[in-house]
């Protein structure tokens, strides 16, 4: 009798499990930072002492031990696992004492504020052994910043206290002695930094008052960056001016915020919240932070676990392989994977838009990587602001002429079109953007509001709305790069739809609000750019949801049903299917993508929203084979 192999001429594989699309892969085991507990300092103290070095070989020194025991000399030296004092400085102080250092055998202590007073410019050098004074600093200061996981050879001093002023003086140490470079742009003290050399740095918030500026070195000048989500002072810090980690600060504080290079985003807090500790770490994936007011001893650490998606590719993953014919040991059944489905994915955090806001519009064309968002309201009304997303961060760009909330858009991020809205009054405006700044060209023909659009910046198409009160609209028009054409109209008036369809010529409009009140509908047509065909409901009757994708594949999420939602709905070209929520429901949301690559973006939860999550999907399902 022959065996399978002998008829088929291919061996099974036997596998213990199904094979896990790379999207579930990453909903399952999140890549997330985290703060841990570590060993406790030998020494509790606060009043911004100073650390140098990394997570896993660091020094502290300085600090003030309360009550009565005054700022101290102590030095203690971390090896990855556990404290252990060695010689202390010449100069006991504390104050925000500076320090720099890449590692416990190499470091460089500057500043600060002795018992006696006054604030100080003396310098010490740390040998592995022993501290040695050096040239002091060229103005005498204390809650000093620093470059503080740049070689003792080569760091920056920056910022500070001189006992009459906040100061915004930057002094660059080569080895040998101290000169005075550029100044920051705001005076200010406690503050923090990050950084790995003297080029490079990055000067975070600080106090008084509580400020959020952060700011990026280059070697030469400072220039304001984007700011911290929390404005505060004496906070830990780690890493540097393209990827640093800050946590803590007053009073007392908790909360943590990662940067990447272009925007902060609020992490997983401390476990226990203190201001005015020292902290270590030269990358902001792995920062070391310890003791703090009041008398604190604590040790945090900050890591990383999960699948990390930059560097761990769908491709890595090498599991679900269409084709496939495979038998599960455990189920006792043969399998095959096939294409088609609804994607197995979920949604992720991406970088917040930097003006919360409902009611705006995508380039409808856009990517998840590439997006657009404009228009919309603001707690402070109507907006024109427009913001372009790389993937990574939000940055604005240049403004609409016309502020307005319930726009519409189509087109990419370097090349779209905003139509309609309200101003407040309801409006048929229509501006066309460059990638830098937007130009008015012809109106609509009909002017309205929660419309939406689809297609290009030559090639538009518009659809649904209201002109106001109980009118809902069933007009749809072209545009051809110059004007607005009227064509054939949806079956039924609706506003506040959501769509898909990256072109003129293949566009979805789903659900809506039929007339005032909860009158929402689950309806969906098709348009084949001549005329709108009924297709198959959504399974939600709901209102001011957003899309991604084609009028084949393709998903809705989010929206009004009348509560806020985070449901997600795919889409196969005839029938809905529900998938992974939205971590934050919302409606009248943006939207763009494709239905395995995808963004959401802003909208209400009730309150406005800057949240940004992208979706990542596998479209593929997993068959059992009967073999009686």
């Amino acid at each position: 009798m022959s065996n399978y192999k002998g008829i088929k001429g291919f061996q099974v594989q036997t596998r213990t499990e199904d094979p896990t699309p790379y999207a579930q892969a990453l909903a399952d085991n999140p890549y997330a930072g985290a703060w841990s507990s570590g060993a406790n300092l030998n020494t509790g103290r606060g009043d911004s002492w100073a650390g140098a070095g990394t997570q896993t070989s660091a020094l502290g020194f300085g600090g003030f031990v309360p009550p009565g025991a005054g700022h101290k000399a102590l030095t203690e030296q971390w090896d990855g696992s556990s404290w252990t004092e060695v010689n202390d400085l010449n100069t006991a102080r504390g104050s925000g004492i500076g320090g720099a250092g890449a590692n416990s055998t190499a470091a460089l202590a500057f500043g600060g504020y002795q018992n006696s007073g006054p604030y100080i410019a003396v310098t010490e050098s740390w040998n592995g052994s022993s501290w040695t004074e050096v040239n002091d600093l060229n103005t005498a200061r204390g809650y000093i910043a620093s470059s503080q996981a740049a070689p003792y050879t080569a760091c920056l001093a920056f910022g500070g206290y001189t006992g009459t002023a906040n100061t915004a003086d930057t002094e660059q140490w080569d080895g040998t002695s101290w000169t005075e470079v550029n100044n920051l742009n705001t005076a200010r003290r406690k503050q923090r930094g990050a950084g790995t050399s003297s080029t490079a740095a990055l000067a975070i918030g600080g106090t008084p008052p509580d400020v959020a500026i952060t700011e990026s070195w280059n070697g030469s000048t400072w220039t304001e960056v984007a700011d911290l989500n929390t404005a505060r002072g004496s906070m830990f810090s780690g890493g540097t001016s393209t990827s640093a980690q800050i946590a803590g600060g007053e009073p007392a504080k908790a909360v943590s915020e990662s940067w990447n290079g272009s925007a902060w985003t609020e992490v997983n807090n401390l476990g226990t919240g203190r201001a005015g500790g020292a902290s270590s770490g030269s990358t902001g994936i792995a920062t070391l932070a310890f003791g703090g007011d009041p008398n604190s001893q604590a040790t945090e650490l900050w890591s990383f676990s999960g699948l990390d998606p930059s560097t761990t590719p769908a491709a890595d993953y090498a599991d679900a392989i269409v084709g496939d014919f495979y038998y599960n040991s455990t189920t006792g059944q043969f399998k095959t994977v096939n294409d088609g489905g609804a994607p197995i994915g979920a949604w992720s955090s991406g970088g917040s838009l930097n003006t919360a806001r409902n009611s705006l519009a995508p380039a409808q064309a856009g990517t998840q990587t590439l997006s657009l968002g404009f228009g919309g309201e603001t707690p402070g009304g109507n907006s024109a602001l427009t913001e372009s997303y790389d993937g990574t961060s939000w940055t604005e760009t240049g403004d609409l002429n016309t502020a307005r909330q319930g726009v519409a858009g189509a087109g990419t991020y370097t090349s779209a079109l905003a139509f309609g809205g309200g101003t407040p009054s309801i409006s048929a405006l229509t501006e066309e953007f460059n990638g830098t700044s937007w130009t008015e060209s012809g109106d609509l023909n009909t002017a309205r509001y929660g419309h939406k659009g689809a297609g290009t910046q030559t090639a538009g198409l518009a659809f649904a709305g209201t002109t106001g009160g109980s009118n809902r609209q069933t007009a749809t028009e072209k545009y051809d790069g110059t004007s607005w054409t009227e064509v054939n109209d949806l079956n039924a008036g609706r506003t506040d739809v959501g769509s898909l369809g990256p072109t003129q010529s293949t566009a979805m409009c789903a659900g809506g609000n039929t007339s005032p009140g909860a009158n929402f509908t689950n309806a969906v047509e098709n348009f084949d750019g001549t005329s709108w065909t009924e297709v198959s409901d959504t399974n939600a009757n709901k209102h001011s949801a957003a899309g991604a994708g084609t009028t084949t594949l393709g998903i809705i999420f989010g929206g009004n049903i009348p509560s806020v939602t985070a449901a997600t709905e795919s889409w196969n070209g005839s029938s809905w299917t529900e998938v992974a929520d939205l971590a934050t429901a919302r409606s009248a949301l943006g939207g763009n993508g494709t239905s395995t690559s995808g963004i959401a973006f802003g909208g209400s939860e009730p309150s406005r929203s800057s949240a940004t999550e992208e979706w990542t999907a596998a479209e593929f399902q997993i068959k059992s084979v009967t073999t009686s």
